[in-house]
């Protein structure tokens, strides 16, 4: 999570680090320059020794500066963008189920016609059986984190092109990963992070050539500019090479 943030951070605050970094160095080149030149141009000892201070200062502030832009480069370019976002702990969605009061049927009472030769009871009609219905369950919990195609439980193979939404409040980007299994223990990247926002469109491109068939899961998640995202939308598939 705290990786998560610094990538956040870095993406959005990058260009102004880098000015500052460079300000920086000028400043402190500057006061190099201007205490070698005093060095040279005094004659007294101690005006010396208080311009060898001050270049020994700006020489220490100059490896300070660039040690921070050496490691802005790396965080940006060679350690967030090859570490996938970790898991987080995903919250359980209960299912609401309302159950249909049962009506107790009522049984017609059977009635007999006296007839002059020979009585006959009526037969009685079948009772309907009640039956209990239950709401179909919501597509996704969200409704600006949704993978609408391919849909739950669907055969796939080859490129596979994942559509859905991927909007919310404060947007920043949104990822595509994939899991093996019923429960997946580790989730991989598909493709790279996604910073504009995508309303019933293609999210990304999957392409599945060369995995062993079987059960799959596919999960959206959606972050805002605060780092946060809302729970992710996942979706049940079944490679069929």
């Amino acid at each position: 999570m705290i990786l998560a943030r610094i990538q956040a951070l870095i993406g959005v605050y990058a260009p102004y680090l880098y000015g500052a970094g460079l300000l920086a160095f000028l400043l402190s080149w500057r006061q190099i320059s201007q205490a070698r030149k005093l060095r040279r141009e005094t004659i007294f000892s101690l005006e010396k020794e208080l311009a060898a201070v001050r270049e020994r200062r700006a020489r220490t502030a100059l490896i300070l500066v660039l040690a921070f832009l050496a490691l802005l480069t790396v965080l940006s370019y060679v350690v967030v963008p090859s570490e996938p976002l970790p898991p987080t702990p995903e919250p359980t969605a209960t299912l609401m189920v309302i159950e249909l009061p049962t009506t107790t049927p009522v049984i017609p009472t059977p009635t007999r016609t006296r007839i002059p030769t020979r009585p006959r009871p009526t037969s009685l009609p079948p009772t309907p059986t009640p039956t209990a219905t239950r709401p179909p369950a919501p597509r996704c919990s969200q409704p600006g984190v949704c993978i609408t195609s391919p849909v739950m439980n669907q055969n796939i193979a080859g490129q596979v092109t994942i559509r859905g939404t991927a909007q919310i409040s404060q947007f920043q980007f949104f990822k595509l990963e994939y899991g093996m299994g019923e429960d997946p223990q580790q989730w991989n990247s598909i493709g790279d992070i996604h910073r504009s926002p995508v309303v019933d469109g293609a999210l990304g491109v999957w392409d599945t050539a060369g995995f062993p068939n079987g059960v799959f899961k596919v999960r959206l998640t959606v972050v805002d500019a605060s780092g946060n995202f809302p729970a992710p939308s996942e979706v049940r598939v079944i490679i069929q090479q």
